[in-house]
């Protein structure tokens, strides 16, 4: 597998991007410490950006680290005919045991006439203690770090972080959405896991984090970081992408198909992808992506990648 930067855009006004999905000819993004969703039209320009929560803790530019939901994934969920927007949060910390729902009504893919509803903050305090079991996760802390949905199931990806694993939770999508959206009678989702290996590079293991559902398979990005718990930034050796195969998740995957991501001229990008769009299939074997990243100092880029799955 080969995964080849094609293009890099930065962004000055868009803080530690962490979440990334597609709608229309639209993108829209999070920020670990924003409370803003920011959306860009289909040459990636920043169009507009609405707060999801109370700003008064963004005066600087950025949440501070002990305040902020850290919001880490985002998928597109339909329910009851109309787009909503799941944005998650790490569950690494009291303050990041929240998800926020968004109806993105208004955009041009809704029905005409359908009105915004905002977004709904919800407790995710009962579902992440569920998780917080060392069979789960073994040693380490409870770190979600991506979220997806396709073929019927929500997708959770727990990174590993120390002697943790890298952990893929999943739901059934109709048990989680009625969960989520608070429907009367709804019970907490039952979740199944599998673990996976990820690449080791300098005595460190990749780290899931970010997911996208798209061809039959789950694709993800992870990333070498050099910390040892889920609050701390530490220095970032480089990214992936890979995917795991939808047939093949009733079984244990060894080692998961990856690629490190690399610039034109073959040297290894550096930096920390967040998540991850499949933006289409342009060969056999060849997709084209769309990642952000977060240089944990406030700055967010977008990069084009191709990704070859047999060279």
């Amino acid at each position: 597998m080969k995964a080849v930067i094609e293009n890099k855009l930065s962004y000055d006004s868009l803080p530690s991007a962490s979440g990334l999905e597609m709608l229309g000819d639209h993108y829209y993004v999070i920020g670990d410490d924003s409370p803003y969703l920011y959306r860009l039209d289909k040459n990636f320009k920043l169009e507009s950006q609405e707060a999801m929560f109370d700003t008064a803790g963004f005066g600087s530019g950025r949440i501070p680290k002990p305040l902020k939901p850290d919001l880490e994934g985002m998928t597109l969920l339909q329910y009851k005919g109309e787009p909503y927007l799941l944005m998650l949060g790490s569950g690494s910390a009291s303050t990041r045991r929240k998800a926020f729902l968004y109806n993105i009504c208004g955009d041009s893919l809704c029905m005409e006439g359908a009105a915004r509803k905002g977004a709904r903050e919800i407790d995710m305090d009962p579902l992440f203690r569920q998780l917080e079991v060392p069979a789960v996760i073994g040693e380490g802390v409870l770190n979600i770090e991506g979220v997806a949905s396709g073929q019927g199931q929500l997708y959770l990806l727990q990174r590993a972080i120390g002697t943790g694993r890298n952990v893929l939770i999943s739901y059934a999508l109709s048990d989680f959405i009625r969960y989520v959206s608070g429907e009367k009678g709804a019970s907490l989702p039952q979740p199944s896991f599998n673990s996976f290996s990820l690449p080791v590079l300098d005595q460190l293991v990749a780290g899931f984090s970010g997911a996208y559902a798209f061809d039959n398979k789950l694709f993800f990005t992870a990333s070498l970081e050099d910390t040892q718990d889920a609050i701390s930034d530490g220095e970032v050796l480089g990214s992936f992408v890979g995917f795991v195969p939808f047939s093949e998740l009733k079984g244990q995957i060894p080692l998961l198909p990856a690629a490190r991501i690399v610039h034109p001229d073959g040297t290894s990008y550096t930096g920390k992808v967040e998540s991850l769009v499949v933006r289409q299939r342009t060969g056999t074997d060849r997709y084209s992506i769309i990642v952000v990243t977060d240089d944990d100092k406030g700055g967010s880029e977008l990069l084009e990648l191709t990704l070859t799955l047999e060279e």
